[in-house]
């Protein structure tokens, strides 16, 4: 019966697909803070039936594989992220489908996308800018009194365009992108995962909004300009119980080898680990440095470990997901299955670690054992001088333990 139901709701929608034309595309997904605006670009590829789809935020254009029909329909893959967009191309100009978010290979839910060709447009309808957002906000996320949490946003103004981030303790909000109509400043990010959208009213040097995240997430975004504007120190943030000093467990990777700190091949190196999820944006943005990273630095004596904290309990739905992950970041270091992020299993597995505060976090271990940092969060490319500057603090750290007797 429900095959049949499916058949009959999209049977129309999907009934006079055609190849969409070349070039820059304008889309919205409606979700529930409004019309979220997108843009991408299709490309053709040489495979016949294939074609090369970017998402485009700011800076940024990327595609996580290429799309391809399915019967009538035209298919985006996310599969990073476990979703998709699904397409009907009613003209080669337009099209209309859904967003599919999956949760262990089910849909966890759907929001409508229609999208047209020629546009690199972001919002629509503009006033002429009367105010600009160029610098560092010092900015307040809440939902109610008790739950405030501290955020630092970077934003860059050229005309009416926007580009810019909000840098988070638990990472950033990538490449955020919009525009300034009138006093209202407008943003938005999607990647297949991450689904961003702010508005706000600018009145001199202070700006407050409404966030929306996610499926329901919903925050009041308070800002004041700020040149100083700074996050806590993301290096106290998350620490070790009184008493311990180091970590160790045992996890498998994918193909069952048990993998510990005590192995010899951790023996007098330097180790990073990242404790990560391949749902995770900011893990993707880590890992993405970590790769070439752990290329450069193996032969040194640095060994680098992801503990990988999925959706599913069950590695045989978790393990293709992590492979997946691994393969189309070119990771070589090991993967090992951690079990869900829960504080429950959080807690089992690094029973020593007093909390966790965000997704990634990450260890630098000495060659003796000794935790000497612990990272909370991922200020990623999008954020610019700030990703650089934890690259050089970063291997500063790396090359002056590698010194060390």
């Amino acid at each position: 019966m429900k095959k049949i139901l499916f058949a009959l709701v999209f049977a129309p929608l999907f009934s006079f697909a055609q190849t969409p034309v070349s070039g820059i595309w304008r889309a919205e997904i409606s979700t529930h803070g409004g019309a979220l605006p997108l843009n991408f670009e299709v490309n053709s590829t040489s495979n016949a039936g294939e074609l090369d789809i970017k998402l485009v935020n700011g800076a940024e254009k990327f595609s996580l594989g290429n799309s391809f029909f399915r019967a009538d329909s035209l298919v985006l893959p996310l599969d990073l992220y476990d979703s998709e967009v699904v397409f009907a191309v009613t003209k080669s100009t337009e099209m209309k489908g859904y967003y599919v978010k999956k949760r262990n290979g089910k849909t966890a839910f759907r929001l409508p996308i229609s999208a047209l060709a020629g546009s690199s447009e972001r919002f629509q309808n503009l006033q002429p800018a009367t105010v600009d957002v160029s610098g560092k906000w010092m900015a307040d996320f809440f939902s109610d009194a008790t739950n405030h949490s501290p955020g630092v946003g970077v934003f860059e103004q050229k005309g009416s365009a926007v580009t810019g981030t909000f840098l988070r303790t638990s990472g950033d909000y990538r490449f955020l992108q919009g525009n300034v109509s009138g006093d209202s400043l407008l943003l938005s990010y999607f990647d297949g995962s991450g689904l961003y959208l702010l508005k706000a009213k600018v009145s001199g040097s202070s700006l407050q909004g409404r966030f929306t995240s996610g499926l329901s997430g919903v925050r009041t975004v308070e800002a004041k300009l700020d040149p100083n504007a700074a996050l806590p120190d993301l290096k106290k943030l998350t620490f070790l119980k009184p008493g311990f000093d180091r970590i160790d467990f045992q996890l498998p990777t994918t193909k069952g080898e048990q993998i510990s700190l005590k192995n010899e091949r951790f023996k007098n190196k330097v180790v990073v680990i990242e404790l990560m999820g391949s749902w995770c944006p900011n893990c993707l943005d880590e890992s993405r440095y970590l790769a070439p990273f752990y290329k450069k630095y193996q032969s040194k004596g640095v060994e680098v470990l992801g503990l990988a904290f999925e959706y599913s309990p069950d590695i045989k739905v978790s393990g293709p997901k992590m492979d997946n992950f691994q393969k189309k970041i070119g990771i070589t270091y090991p993967l090992l299955f951690a079990g869900t992020p829960d504080e429950k299993t959080i807690a089992q597995v690094l029973p020593m670690l007093s909390q966790m505060n965000g997704y990634p976090t990450t260890f630098i271990i000495d060659k003796k054992g000794i935790v000497r940092e612990i990272h909370t969060g991922f200020s990623g490319p999008g954020t610019g001088k700030y990703y650089a500057d934890w690259i050089a603090d970063f291997e500063h750290t790396i090359q002056s333990l590698l010194a060390e007797k």
